[in-house]
């Protein structure tokens, strides 16, 4: 069964609730960015979380990023000069690459653990709601743009599954034809959705206000046991 990043969120264990969350992370990534202990601290911290709320979800929601990071990594090593430790043929690893590409890892994962841990436990409401001294119009536009996106993403998935179960996809001719009827599918539904939406916002007496739910914070302690970890870190 298909199960939305939305669904995970709502189901998520969330230790840390409400806006402080939110607050928390945004308010981390300054010190996580610059310092290498409140980095290992912040990577010990959230990835226990993250794990914690969503189990396997964080798995496979980081799978992705880890590809890249890899993929970067090696780059920086055979790239930037130093000391060489090591050479394979015309490819030569120099004790500065180390360095550097040990440094950006670490950076990356702890950086990535934070906001992990927020994807996988906040919805993009709670987000906006967070953040209510923005702009009207660009509350309202990040609400809406989400959950046409959200319908998008479903409909991508049935269409894509409905495809692959008719082999849709087999031969490279066949892969181009079945991927632009998927996209002009899609391109359809998106202006139907649209339609659908803004009548179903009128009908119930849309005033111009996107409702959002109001989560009552939770986890304070926790959060202060975070920030005083990631603050010592950062001064001793």
């Amino acid at each position: 069964m298909h199960e939305t990043l939305e669904s995970v969120q709502l189901k998520s264990k969330k230790v840390i609730d409400g806006a402080i969350k939110v607050y928390l992370i945004f308010l981390s990534l300054p010190l996580i960015l610059i310092d290498r202990e409140a980095q290992i601290l912040s990577l010990l911290m959230f990835t226990s979380l993250s794990v914690h709320a969503a189990g396997k979800h964080y798995f496979r929601l980081i799978k992705i990023p880890i590809f890249f990071l890899a993929a970067s990594t090696v780059v920086i090593l055979l790239i930037t000069d130093g000391k060489e430790i090591l050479s394979l043929g015309l490819l030569r690893v120099t004790d500065k690459s180390v360095e550097v590409a040990l440094t950006t890892l670490i950076r990356s994962f702890a950086t990535l653990s934070a906001l992990i841990y927020l994807v996988l436990t906040t919805t993009l409401p709670e987000i906006v709601s967070a953040f209510r001294f923005l702009p009207f119009f660009i509350r309202e536009l990040l609400l809406m743009t989400y959950r046409v996106i959200q319908h998008l993403i479903d409909d991508a998935f049935r269409l894509h599954m409905a495809a692959e179960a008719r082999s849709g996809y087999f031969g490279f001719k066949r892969w181009i034809n079945t991927t632009a009827l998927l996209a002009y599918s899609l391109f359809l539904k998106s202006l139907r959705r649209a339609e659908m939406f803004d009548m179903a916002m009128e009908s119930r007496c849309y005033s111009g206000i996107y409702p959002v739910q109001n989560v009552k914070n939770k986890g304070m302690f926790v959060v202060a046991v975070i920030v005083t970890l990631l603050v010592a870190g950062y001064l001793l």
